[in-house]
């Protein structure tokens, strides 16, 4: 990241003292249910915090842990921010919204990230929110499906990202197969109904964490994840801010470092105590998930993340994923992807 943070920001960044995040983790820690009011709830900025506008990937689950006990706890509060969620009308939109200065800040995947910059769109990754891959092929046992090779003459059900179709592109050509003898439909967020209901047969951008647990508490499935696929980790979920309004809004900035900050003690008190990862994550997640499902998602995704460190990462991890997508065609150009991220708004320390 080249641009210059600027130094009214660095001040305050600089000399955050990690007792100003233990103790928004130990006021997490003893956080009833229901004493931090969702502000999705609140008109933006009317609890005299600074608003935060956050444009979610999907609708509330497990993978937006750290979030939703954030704001249940009121950490993000704490941090002094007033923090609102919005679902997309589409899975792809996040980085547009953010180019645009629609929204603060949303979820992306790093993959995306990369093939928005490639775009030409504003954005740069200031946070891991999950730190490594989760995107799977699921089928049915009972299709036969126990390997890439498997796919040949499939349908396979997509959610519509970018970088999906272009990945499993490459794994079919790994398995020595026609990318083009795979038919891929866009199921949007139906990608679990898509293949219980039989239109697809596997689904491709599915989460281990979230779909592999409810389809494999339904049946019997293969699930092979990405990884397994020959293709590298990288972080599955991130947050993406605008990088000309970090680099030239100093309010921006701050109300960034503060969401992140707020973000981090979040995920440190669900780390803490999985009760209040449940407790948050409940009520945003009524109708979608059973309440024992919901739980075993949780547990899930809670092994994934870091107890130290919230939203690290690092620019030569990012620089190598970004050179395996230009070598194996899922971008057409060469991006920099050690620019594409910055840690520069990560809280010091508890994070």
């Amino acid at each position: 990241m080249t641009e210059t943070r600027p130094s009214r920001i660095r001040r305050r960044t600089l000399t955050r003292p990690g007792a100003r995040m233990l103790a928004m983790v130990a006021a997490a820690a003893v956080a009833l249910t229901g004493c931090q009011a969702s502000s999705d709830n609140a008109e933006p900025g009317e609890t005299g915090a600074a608003p935060v506008s956050v444009l979610l990937d999907w609708s509330p689950n497990p993978d937006h842990v750290a979030l939703y006990t954030a704001q249940h706890t009121g950490t993000y509060a704490d941090a002094g921010v007033d923090v609102t969620f919005t679902t997309p009308s589409n899975t792809a939109d996040a980085a547009r919204e953010v180019s645009l200065g629609r929204v603060d800040l949303a979820i992306s995947y790093e993959p995306d990230t990369l093939i928005a910059l490639e775009q030409g769109l504003d954005v740069i990754s200031v946070a891991a929110l999950i730190p490594t891959s989760l995107t799977s092929l699921i089928a049915r046992t009972e299709s036969g499906i126990t390997s890439a090779a498997d796919l040949e003459g499939k349908t396979v059900g997509l959610s519509g990202l970018a970088s999906q179709e272009p990945t499993l592109d490459f794994i079919a050509r790994e398995a020595g197969i026609d990318p083009d003898s795979i038919s891929t439909p866009n199921v949007q967020q139906s990608l679990n109904q898509a293949l219980l209901t039989d239109q697809v047969d596997a689904i491709f951008g599915a989460f281990r964490n979230i779909e592999g647990v409810e389809l494999g508490a339904r049946g019997d499935v293969e699930i092979m994840p990405v990884t397994e696929l020959g293709v590298p980790d990288y972080a599955e979920l991130v947050i993406i801010a605008n990088p000309n309004r970090l680099a030239g809004d100093a309010d921006y900035a701050e109300r960034v470092g503060d969401f992140l900050a707020g973000t981090g003690a979040g995920q440190q008190a669900a780390l803490a105590d999985r009760r209040i990862a449940l407790e948050s994550l409940t009520p945003v997640t009524e109708g979608s998930y059973e309440p024992d499902m919901l739980e075993k998602m949780i547990d899930a995704t809670l092994a994934l993340l870091p107890e130290e460190d919230f939203g690290r990462q690092t620019a030569r991890d990012w620089a190598a994923y970004a050179s395996w997508m230009h070598d194996n065609g899922l971008l057409e150009t060469e991006v920099d992807g050690a620019a594409a991220m910055t840690n520069d708004y990560l809280p010091l320390s508890g994070g």
